[in-house]
């Protein structure tokens, strides 16, 4: 009895990782095709204001995004010049499926934290959340434009100590140094 016990269970056993097996590994839905946008290599420039993040002054940088994870996920690994001084910084951007939002995770050489959702509409990239420094939580909101090719964007940012007041941080010009994903492109937004 005890043998067929352990033949069954070890049949049991090979059945289900069998099935499990040909289970077909998820793929990247339509949602998280859109995270293409920003997929490639970026060179940007813009002007700081003065705000309690730092004082006003001109900024360059650039950037690579890539697709990781499967294409559920986009990383962004960047180095800047500005008045505050040299800068690095990595990104993580994703799909939540049950908000139905894009959201990042940032983080800096200076300590920066930022935790951000935003929605894709058409060429426009609509953002709010949080930028933390030091010990020091602010509110953020802004926008990322899109020219009709998606090879370049204008963002505009501002940030809120209270919630209700708001000063403007920055406004970037950011340029892409390859063609649009083929996503864009097959789907005529491009």
């Amino acid at each position: 009895m005890k043998r067929i016990l352990i033949a069954v269970a070890l049949v049991m056993l090979l059945v289900a990782v069998a099935l499990q097996s040909q289970t077909p590994a998820p793929k990247p839905g339509p949602e998280q095709k859109k995270l293409e946008i920003w997929v490639g290599d970026w060179t940007y420039e813009g002007e700081n204001k003065t705000t309690p993040l730092g004082p006003a002054g001109k900024f360059s940088g650039k950037s690579t995004v890539r697709s990781i994870l499967g294409g559920f996920f986009v990383e962004w690994r960047g180095e800047e010049k500005g008045p505050n001084g040299p800068l690095q910084w990595a990104e993580i951007d994703s799909f939540d499926p049950v908000n139905k939002k894009y959201g990042w995770n940032a983080f800096g050489s200076d300590g920066s934290i930022s935790v951000v959702t935003y929605t894709i509409e058409g060429n426009t990239v609509s953002y709010s959340g949080t930028i933390t420094m030091g010990d020091k939580p602010y509110k953020m909101r802004g926008t990322a434009v899109f020219a009709t090719d998606f090879m370049s964007f204008v963002e505009k940012r501002e940030i809120s100590i209270d919630g209700r007041t708001w000063m403007p941080t920055f406004e970037s010009k950011s340029i892409k140094s390859k063609s649009a994903p083929r996503y864009w492109r097959d789907t005529g937004l491009a």
